[in-house]
């Protein structure tokens, strides 16, 4: 839905080949796409020497090993979040990755309207930041995935859900660094299914952060609070609008109005297809990655306490 539809559209890579270990989805999606190469082991799609880079899209527990496995073929990478379940996975793919480019899959980080609120609060539209609300909830039932690790791992909605609310959090009010509280529960299956957290940056800043496998509606709800004033905005409805209050004065910014939402219902939403265009800038050009391996380790060292209390909710519930 996502991926493989963002590369054709990002207008600067060319998708080479393909790995699946389901044989009938790897001959589905190689027909529809034209791929000259699909393999069912990943390995022989690292040996393809027409391959320059690697984008994994698998369970979070896949992500390390095929990480490091494409790091040895020579293959620059961009992997889904999180890189790996641990801070020590993380630091061994630094190590490992020399001069080859790794870029942790956030997708909302390069969403048009965070670059343009970025913005904004840099020029101190809304004064110092001194908090933030990010609620990212879907319907799991709905989303289609391929995989079961959501509703099957008790981690699950840390792993998947935290790492899109952090990497947008850095970007305003800086990594997550400290866990103030943690409230999971689950509501419709045997894991953990929503969760509400209170960090608090490496600023100094608080972050109120709610995830959610269980609401009808898709929504990415930001909210960044400062000393003149606030700005909102919906990632997953309006991802180029946001609104601005300050000094008394309300502004509404939309960039391309209703014709976006033709794009919502074709999952086409513009951070995907921006975000390999920045791999390529990054393997081309050089330069720093919008989302760094320091910062996933940041996100990672306060999932791993978080996710400490969607284990319990998910034993006790089961």
């Amino acid at each position: 839905m996502f991926h493989l539809g963002a590369i054709k559209r990002s207008g600067v890579v060319e998708l080479v080949g393909v790995s699946d270990k389901g044989e009938e989805q790897l001959r589905e999606v190689a027909t529809a796409a034209h791929i000259p190469y699909a393999y069912a082991d990943y390995s022989e799609l690292l040996a393809c020497s027409e391959v320059e880079a690697i984008a994994i899209n698998t369970p979070p527990r896949l992500h390390e090993e095929m990480t490091l496995a494409a790091l040895a073929a020579g293959k620059h990478v961009l992997c889904e979040k999180p890189l790996a379940q641990k801070v020590e996975g993380c630091l061994g793919i630094k190590n490992a990755k020399g001069n080859l480019v790794v870029l942790p899959a956030h997708n909302y980080a390069y969403t048009p309207a965070l670059y343009r609120i970025e913005e904004r609060i840099a020029e101190g539209a809304i004064g110092e930041v001194t908090s933030a609300s990010l609620s990212f909830q879907n319907n799991l039932s709905m989303y289609g995935s391929k995989t079961d690790f959501r509703t099957t791992d008790p981690r699950g909605i840390v792993e998947d859900v935290l790492p899109h609310i952090f990497s947008v959090a850095s970007k305003v009010a800086g990594p997550p660094a400290k866990v103030e509280s943690v409230y999971g529960s689950c509501s419709k299956y045997e894991v953990c299914d929503n969760l509400t957290a209170r960090v608090v940056t490496d600023r100094g800043i608080p972050v109120n952060c709610t995830a959610s496998w269980t609401k009808t509606i898709p929504e990415f709800g930001v909210t960044i609070t400062g000393e003149r004033g606030t700005i909102t905005s919906n990632f997953a409805m309006n991802p180029y609008g946001y609104a601005l209050e300050a000094d008394g004065k309300k502004t509404k910014v939309s960039g391309r109005g209703v014709s976006w939402y033709l794009d919502l219902v074709r999952f086409r939403h513009p951070s995907f297809s921006e975000q390999y265009r920045h791999l390529e800038r990054l393997v081309r050009e050089g330069g720093e990655p919008r989302v760094s391996i320091d910062e996933e380790v940041a996100m990672l060292r306060v999932m791993g306490e978080i996710g400490k209390t969607a284990e319990e909710v998910s034993g006790n519930h089961g």
